[in-house]
């Protein structure tokens, strides 16, 4: 998250504060509600309010809830807020075999370690496996200011699979979006809770099978993310070739050059030889199409299309345009 979103929102934070922790529980339960197309089954026990001992928490089981801890900067910032104003929402834990699970604020806790506390309140839900990835998703995705395509879709994945796990047809469901009742897939269940585009699910998601090294790459904007869904259907040794020649070779991979590449080898598998053999050429062709033709952008003369008839081809208007504006010489 970046500096200056971090103080924005801890601003907000605190003229939140409350009801913000009714706020958490509403979003949670009508997510739920959403996604699962049921109420929220009722907890084992009433949740519980109480100080925790720091050394007894643990992260949350599940391994690929990708969202990423703050750096040291915006970890410093988050403590030096905390030591003024105090802990404004409370964590949310659950019991584990080992102490208790983070299921919402590591972060917070880790502001709480650098402030050499030895205690943290802490929310103690009695959940479900299905519930709990929801406190831990929506709460994260609702909240944070700036996500990783990454986080994004490790967290989409995980409420995903969390919906699979249930038992549920993930074919056919009904389900409410707005006063709108639809049958949905799951994936269009989750995009419709976040007010998200399915494409934007199913690309995000698709972001999660890449290797680490493409991962990184997408969130660093080092590579395209539209590349990466391309190269996520592609299998994890033929993504180490990508790598290879991207890191070491320096080569560029442009959208248009990822869509020739699949064209020719498509999916999921491409040999050393086959993958270097059709950058090039991609490259090449694309390379000779740009020295060939002159691109304008059509939102300009959108003022003036409609007024040429549709038997006048462009391209002669603009040649005449310019030889009478060049006639004689004329510099521009």
């Amino acid at each position: 998250m970046a500096k200056s979103a971090l103080a924005n929102a801890l601003k907000e934070r605190s003229a939140k504060s409350a009801t913000q922790s009714a706020d958490v529980n509403d979003s949670v339960d009508e997510a739920f509600e959403a996604l699962f197309g049921a109420a929220a089954p009722p907890a084992k026990k009433k949740r519980v309010t109480m100080e925790l001992p720091i050394e007894q928490l643990h992260p949350f089981r599940t391994s690929h809830i990708g969202f990423k801890p703050y750096s040291q900067e915006n970890l410093k910032m988050l403590a030096d807020d905390i030591a003024e104003n105090g802990l404004i929402e409370n964590i949310k834990v659950r019991p584990s075999e080992h102490g208790y699970e983070i299921l919402s604020g590591h972060n917070r806790v880790a502001a709480c370690k650098m402030l050499g506390r030895k205690e943290i309140t802490a929310d103690i839900e009695f959940v479900d496996n299905a519930r709990a990835v929801v406190i831990a998703t929506v709460t994260n995705l609702q909240r944070r200011q700036s996500l990783l395509p990454s986080e994004r879709g490790w967290a989409y994945r995980a409420l995903l699979d969390a919906y699979r796990q249930q038992g549920k047809r993930s074919d056919l469901v009904t389900a409410t979006c707005g006063e709108i009742h639809h049958k949905l897939k799951a994936r269009e269940r989750v995009a419709c809770f976040f007010g998200v585009g399915v494409n934007d699910v199913r690309q995000t998601v698709r972001l999660t099978y890449l290797i680490q090294p493409l991962l990184n790459a997408v969130d660093e904007r080092k590579l395209n993310m539209m590349c990466g869904v391309a190269l996520s259907y592609y299998d994890p040794a033929t993504q180490s070739r990508f790598y290879h020649l991207l890191k070491t070779e320096h080569r560029r991979l442009p959208v248009d050059v990822m869509k020739k590449i699949k064209q020719s080898c498509p999916p999921p598998s491409i040999s050393a030889e086959e993958l270097d053999k059709a950058w090039k050429t991609a490259a090449e062709q694309l390379s000779e199409q740009k020295n060939g033709s002159i691109r304008f952008s059509r939102k300009r003369f959108e003022p003036y299309l409609h007024r040429i008839p549709p038997d006048i081809n462009i391209e002669d208007l603009f040649l005449e345009f310019l030889q009478n504006r060049f006639a004689d010489g004329e510099q521009p």
